[in-house]
């Protein structure tokens, strides 16, 4: 007996033949079966509650699901974990470098959450509003730091706002 007929079957089937029919891992109807947990956090164009009448449901299910899509638009969103640590860090009053370091690490996500809020906008808005929209929130560090800052004068604002 030759070591081929060990590996054939009287029906034709060897050990390489799938188990199930479409050979690529599916049924007979090609989808795979996904979990609700699939469904809830990684499928971008569906989150369970958005096909409601209940308006209760459908509008928690469009804002959990923006905000999915937001999040998982970039890797580097897995650094917003830094967000809330740099704020406990600065109201706790850790050592300066600490909350510094923590808030360094937070400003990046941010920056690519304000970027992407951004592009988004202006696929709606067109390129003339985009672009406002752009040089605006480009500038919005220095804003915030002149007016969160009572003691900023106009010199160093203006150096803020210059580069």
């Amino acid at each position: 007996m030759a070591s081929g007929d060990l590996l054939s079957m009287s029906n034709g089937a060897d050990e390489r033949t799938h188990l199930l029919p479409n050979g690529d891992g599916t049924a007979e109807g090609g989808a795979v079966p996904k979990s609700t947990l699939h469904e809830i956090f990684l499928n971008y164009n569906y989150t369970p509650g958005m096909g409601s009448r209940n308006i209760f449901v459908r509008v928690p299910a469009h804002v959990f699901n923006i905000a999915k899509i937001t999040l998982f638009s970039s890797y580097v969103n897995v650094l917003l974990v830094f967000v809330p640590l740099g704020i406990i860090a600065g109201v706790a009053g850790w050592n300066p470098t600490t909350v510094f370091v923590l808030n360094f690490f937070a400003i990046v996500p941010l920056a690519a959450v304000l970027s992407f809020a951004t592009e988004e906008i202006s696929a709606k808005l067109g390129q003339t509003m985009g672009g406002l929209l752009n040089a605006t929130f480009g500038n919005a560090v220095e804003l915030i730091v002149r007016f969160l800052s009572p003691s900023a004068t106009i010199s160093f604002s203006n150096s803020c706002l210059i580069g």
